[in-house]
């Protein structure tokens, strides 16, 4: 990384962390630029070479977020059990919280949903795991089934990073498997 795209990342990061740090005491829709760019100590000239406005800054949070998520595939893929699955991705979501709770209380935990949405079909596809559908099956088909299961599951995650005291990742990723496997044992015994 040379110094140019070093200070890109820096004024970038220091942004997206005024952003958070207001939204300890603000709703997001009241923060204003001026106040991120007070916190920030970064001209108005550079927040706008990289935000159009400061709802983007949510969106290049959420993007780096989703990337990390994404790295998790490997490690996803590596474990045993469904259960040990939903482990990997709960703790991701855990060591995340700070900044989850904040978007929770400003209402804007949805955008994750939305923007994870618009890439899970190609992730989707991207990952060979065993327990997919069928490659042949079409993009609505599986946009379909995604959506299923993101919006329940996402909306766990959000219930679950406010709860206080929080329930162990482990009683989560029980629970669920619990579920599926119900599921699955009561549909096999009907004729």
């Amino acid at each position: 990384m040379n110094g140019k795209e070093r200070q890109s990342l820096y004024s970038k990061t220091q942004i997206i962390e005024a952003v958070f740090t207001l939204l300890k005491d603000n709703h997001f829709d009241e923060i204003t630029v001026n106040e991120i760019l007070d916190l920030s100590q970064i001209s108005r000239r550079t927040f706008y070479r990289y935000f159009a406005n400061k709802e983007d800054i949510l969106q290049v949070y959420l993007d780096g977020l989703l990337q990390s998520y994404y790295l998790l595939k490997d490690d996803i893929l590596a474990q045993s059990s469904f259960e040990d699955m939903l482990m990997v991705t709960l703790n991701f979501f855990w060591d995340n919280r700070e900044k989850l709770r904040l978007l929770i209380s400003s209402q804007k935990f949805h955008l994750l949903i939305e923007r994870y949405n618009q890439e899970a079909v190609p992730l989707y596809r991207s990952i060979n795991a065993p327990w997919h559908v069928q490659p042949s099956h079409s993009q609505a088909d599986l946009q379909d089934i995604l959506h299923f299961i993101t919006g329940g599951y996402f909306n766990i995650i959000s219930h679950w990073l406010l709860e206080e005291p929080a329930r162990p990742a482990a009683e989560i990723a029980r629970n669920l498997s619990l579920l599926f496997s119900k599921i699955q044992q009561t549909f096999d015994l009907q004729p």
